[in-house]
């Protein structure tokens, strides 16, 4: 079994079902506008992550292949 995601926790190998994956979301707070690049948990079936804003802790959310 071959897993070509950058990030990929390959201890994660031993639970097949667990599709969860590590990458690097970037974005723009929606509230205060603010650069933000955080290690985010997907899974890698549809790539949706979810982040609170490192300036005012506003919820961010989106997918990673926007």
């Amino acid at each position: 079994m071959s897993y070509d995601l950058p990030g990929y926790d390959s201890w994660k190998l031993a639970t097949p079902w667990d599709d969860e994956v590590s990458a690097t979301a970037q974005f723009d707070c929606t509230e205060c506008e603010e650069y933000n690049e955080q290690e985010v948990i997907v899974t890698r079936r549809d790539g949706y992550w979810e982040a609170e804003c490192f300036e005012c802790g506003e919820a961010n959310s989106g997918d990673l292949g926007e």
